[in-house]
């Protein structure tokens, strides 16, 4: 594909060069041609021409520098500037250029998106969708209200939002693009639930799934799955949502772990939740990372595991203040943008008198420090609430583990007492199934419970074990080897080791060996 794709780029290199009167608007329109499915190569094709094109009239040049930012675009690569930029739309709108204007305007949007300057961003997509109104470039139209959606979310202005990506799924379905219509019936969803209208982002989730399955696409098939199975986690519907993760495709993926992880929480079962958590532990987003500390602590209390407990409560707390320090970034940053905004808006409305203007930006700067101070004092008393509750949290554990601590110490007198106990020793020495009695079984149960606290019923919660695999679990639990337990039971060895392979395997759907079984028995 490679060798083809060249061989095109040199053809068409060749026809413009065996054309005498202006080869390079021609190849500029090959770039073009080549910058939807290839960017990469639109890329090479047009840093191959920046030395020559200087030698072309100005209308070349700006037909350039608009394809080289459309190529960049394209290929992913992040605007840094507006200098090109700007450069191309004075042009373009010195002269009132209906064909390349639309355009223009629209990349000019996406280098200020680049640049974090929402506002400025929005006011070129604003002034593209008024020049291609009425129009057919419905292929346009469609990217430009939906960058224009996904500005307005992270602004926080979810009407608008809404407004945009409903005008995205009208032109991508008069495109009949149905990835597109998934993607904003999705992004539709996540408006709702930004405005926490629980029904209606249910609604549309479930259509970007229906149509997403009929794509027969495995990327939007995926996307629209955990997009409904997370809402479905929020309100609580935890079958259908593992129902949904179980389904995908490609289930070995970060966002998947999270999910799974935590239903198997909401849901006690404990040690597999800790399992997706541990798969994430590698993860480098700080997002995750909260999340992963936040569950294994709630799942060490559980345990009383006080150690871990208080281990990973300390990296949330301080994940979660490396959040809100992100989060106040964010906050100035969009404050930022909106200045500087209004900055390029006083420039160039000569209209209004100096003084006025000098008097209106002086109160805007006075309002944004305001603004500015506002949220960090904020921010200072949440951080300062924060820590109060860390310390009380921390004195919880601490109680915690005193409360552990002497549990542990009673328990452990018990396990000597049990040891020390008749029945005990008399399991550890008769040597065959024979020599036991019911009323001996009952004895040991009964002495087991009393030592482990109730060890029979937390036994029966796990899996409905059958007589015989309850007396192995006992014998387990009284330090009997597996060689012994298979003479108490009259059962041979192999016999015993495969019973707890398969009870295991009974309790958590998975394959697993009879030292695992053990480790359970014993742990309870």
């Amino acid at each position: 594909m490679k060798i083809l794709k060249l061989i095109y780029v040199c053809l068409l290199l060749l026809c413009c060069h065996a054309c005498r009167n202006r080869p390079y608007p021609y190849t500029l329109q090959a770039a073009d041609t080549l910058v939807y499915e290839h960017p990469d190569s639109a890329c090479t094709l047009l840093d191959r021409m920046k030395d020559s094109i200087l030698t072309e009239p100005q209308s070349t040049q700006m037909y350039y520098q608009l394809l080289c930012i459309k190529a960049r675009d394209k290929a992913y690569v992040t605007h840094t500037s507006d200098s090109a930029l700007l450069q191309v739309l004075h042009y373009y709108e010195d002269r009132n250029d209906k064909k390349h204007l639309p355009e223009a305007y629209y990349y000019a949007g996406r280098v200020y998106s680049d640049l974090k300057d929402a506002p400025q961003a929005l006011n070129y997509y604003q002034k593209a969708t008024e020049l291609l109104e009425g129009g057919s470039d419905y292929r346009l139209m469609k990217v430009i209200y939906s960058q224009m959606g996904e500005l307005f979310f992270y602004q926080d202005v979810y009407e608008e939002a809404m407004k945009a990506f409903k005008k995205a799924y009208l032109y991508n379905e008069l495109l009949e693009d149905d990835r597109g219509m998934v993607i904003n019936l999705r992004f539709i969803g996540h408006t709702f639930i930004a405005r926490n209208d629980i029904d209606s982002a249910l609604y549309y989730y479930q259509n970007a799934y229906k149509l997403a399955q009929k794509t027969n696409k495995d990327f939007l098939i995926d996307i629209s799955q955990n997009a409904l199975s997370s809402l479905y986690i929020q309100i609580g519907e935890y079958a259908q949502a593992l129902n949904l993760l179980n389904a995908q495709k490609h289930k070995n993926t970060p966002n998947n772990h999270i999910l799974l992880a935590t239903i198997y929480q909401q849901t006690e079962k404990l040690d597999s939740a800790a399992f997706y958590y541990n798969l994430l532990s590698n993860s480098n987003n700080i997002y995750t990372q909260q999340t992963i500390h936040r569950g294994m602590a709630e799942i060490a209390q559980k345990h009383h595991d006080c150690d871990a407990a208080i281990e990973h409560t300390k990296q949330y707390q301080i994940l979660t203040d490396s959040i809100q320090r992100i989060s106040v970034s964010e906050s100035i940053l969009k404050m930022q943008s909106l200045y500087n905004y209004q900055l390029r808006e006083k420039a160039n409305n000569k209209l209004i008198a100096d003084n006025v203007r000098q008097r209106f930006w002086n109160i805007i700067i006075s309002l944004i420090l305001v603004i500015i101070s506002l949220i960090f004092i904020v921010y200072y008393m949440q951080t300062k609430q924060r820590k109060k509750q860390l310390q009380h949290s921390l004195k919880e554990i601490e109680k915690l583990e005193h409360t552990i601590k002497l549990n542990n110490q009673e328990c452990q007198s018990r396990i000597a007492k049990f040891k020390q106990s008749e029945i005990y020793n008399k399991f550890h020495t008769i040597a065959s199934f024979e020599e036991l009695k019911e009323e001996d079984w009952i004895e040991l149960q009964d002495e087991i419970n009393a030592t482990y606290k109730n060890f029979t019923s937390r036994l029966y919660t796990l899996y409905p074990i059958s007589k015989i695999e309850l007396r192995i679990c006992l014998l387990i639990k009284a330090d009997i080897s597996t060689s012994n337990i298979a003479l108490l039971t009259g059962r041979t060895k192999s016999t015993i080791t495969s019973a707890r392979k398969k009870l295991y395997e009974k309790v958590y759907g998975q394959k697993g060996d009879a030292k695992m079984w053990d480790d359970l028995i014993l742990s309870l």
